[in-house]
């Protein structure tokens, strides 16, 4: 049987199919407001994925679909928060899920204006969740 680790709240992209996480455990996240996020940036990681040759060094970071998932210490559940275009795939999603070792139960999902990858930006997504 496998044993239980904690939750993780961390940044994300889908790229070429597969997911490319950075995340922290939840007792180890920093503070931002009433969350608990993962200490880094989409940018800073997205360069060090580029200098460590995991990523193309000539695409931007916001080319490819992104998201984040934190956890909001008001409501006691976490938030994730992602590109439609990783929203909409009930396997990516089931993916990050259980990756991060967090339950459907306990998390809120929603599309956000700052996670929009290029082919959404210029309208050729236009497709709803």
């Amino acid at each position: 049987m496998r044993q239980a680790t904690e939750p993780q709240v961390g940044i994300f992209w889908l790229m070429a199919g597969k997911m490319i996480l950075e995340t922290t455990i939840l007792s180890k996240a920093e503070d931002y407001g009433a969350f608990k996020v993962h200490p880094a940036d989409h940018y800073s990681v997205w360069e060090k994925l580029q200098r460590g040759g995991v990523v193309p060094a000539d695409m931007e970071y916001e080319e490819s679909p992104r998201g984040r998932v934190m956890y909001d210490t008001k409501t006691r559940r976490f938030r994730l928060l992602a590109d439609r275009c990783i929203l909409k795939d009930k396997g990516i999603v089931s993916n990050i899920v259980t990756t991060m070792t967090l339950t459907k139960q306990n998390m809120d999902m929603g599309a956000d204006s700052h996670y929009r990858c290029f082919a959404c930006l210029s309208g050729a997504r236009e497709d709803s969740l």
